[in-house]
């Protein structure tokens, strides 16, 4: 496999600088192709856009949200239309509002799935969004650890709401899907995301065994969640281990590959063993060929014969019933039993 060619750029991420790196086929045959897209339905449709980012947890949803944004500042020139990132971090509830609602099983909900925002607040937000209307958007203030509600004016055409549940299917998230003109979603193999947040975990100063407990607590049911209980997208992307994105594969494709491939090495062996199979062939087009036909029908008719035999003498079914099933007259069921 080529190696990959990395472009990086920095960016402000709640207050922190961070360098972001993205590969070049990411965000030539990914990025950009996307924000054309939006672009292209901005002006067919010709008003706001409303595209949802959807993605398991630490996958880096909100920092590719961000690159968008400014990917598609940079490109005005070249006509893309501008893109607002939004987050869904204004919407979450409070932990006391959390511990005192219990979940089916009797305990507090967890602040990590899909029960910890408040969608009585967010349901209104999406539809002015989706009307077009003019709107402020809150956000979650990290320094004061608590929500700011309707600050961000909304102002951009294209608008990119990135958040874990915004396709599930369950839990009073099922209708949301339909506020969106057009979805992505960012699917993972689970193992590459518990070693980040296992990692991320022992940073913080958790022991290996404290992180891995959490992880399975916390972190594992809402990523499988994320992942098995969502509509589909209107595209999907794969997050990779190196922390960037590639396009799903075409299993369409890939079967057609396969199958392709299957019937090269089949001629590669045939050719490699020319013989077996011409004489293989000469035996299924001479008499010997007709004779195995022969035999093969045979065995057939004497199975068959074998069947209704049992079937009658055990008393599983009668004379009628048997040539019913079997669409015999009663000769042929005489000759089949005598």
């Amino acid at each position: 496999m080529a190696a990959k060619n990395w472009r990086t750029c920095r960016l402000n991420i709640n207050g922190t600088p961070r360098k972001l790196s993205y590969s070049d086929d990411a965000i030539k045959k990914l990025f950009e192709p996307l924000l054309r897209r939006l672009t292209n339905l901005h002006h067919r449709l010709g008003r706001r856009v409303v595209v949802f980012l959807a993605a398991p947890c630490d996958t880096g949803k909100t920092t590719l949200a961000l690159f968008l944004e400014r990917l598609a500042l940079n490109g005005q020139g070249s006509g893309l239309a501008p893109v607002q990132r939004l987050g869904l971090e204004g919407f979450q509830r409070g932990a006391a509002d959390l511990a005192a609602t219990l979940d089916a099983d009797g305990k507090p909900l967890s602040p990590y799935g899909p029960q910890a925002y408040d969608l009585t607040a967010l349901a209104p937000k999406l539809a002015a969004l989706a009307a077009g209307d003019d709107l402020r958007w809150p956000v979650y203030d990290r320094a004061r650890r608590e929500r700011v509600p309707d600050i961000t004016p909304v102002r951009k055409p294209i608008v990119l709401v990135e958040g874990c549940w915004l396709l599930l299917k369950t839990h009073g998230w099922e209708t949301f899907h339909t506020f969106a003109d057009y979805t992505v979603a960012i699917m993972a193999q689970p193992e590459s995301l518990a070693s980040r947040i296992k990692s991320r975990l022992t940073a913080r100063g958790l022991t290996p065994r404290e992180a891995a407990d959490r992880y399975e607590q916390d972190y594992r049911p809402h990523i499988m969640q994320v992942l098995t209980d969502s509509w589909p997208a209107s595209e999907t992307w794969i997050y990779s281990a190196d922390g960037d994105y590639e396009p799903q594969p075409d299993r369409l494709e890939y079967y057609r590959a396969k199958q392709k491939s299957t019937q090269q090495d089949f001629d590669s062996v045939k050719r490699k063993d020319e013989p077996i199979f011409r004489a293989y062939e000469e035996q299924m087009t001479s008499g010997s060929g007709k004779t195995f036909a022969i035999g093969y029908q045979q065995g057939l008719e004497t199975a068959r014969r074998n069947i209704l035999r049992r079937l009658a003498s055990d008393g599983g079914m009668g004379r009628e019933a048997l040539k019913e099933t079997f669409h015999l007259t009663e000769k042929e069921l005489q000759d089949l039993l005598s």
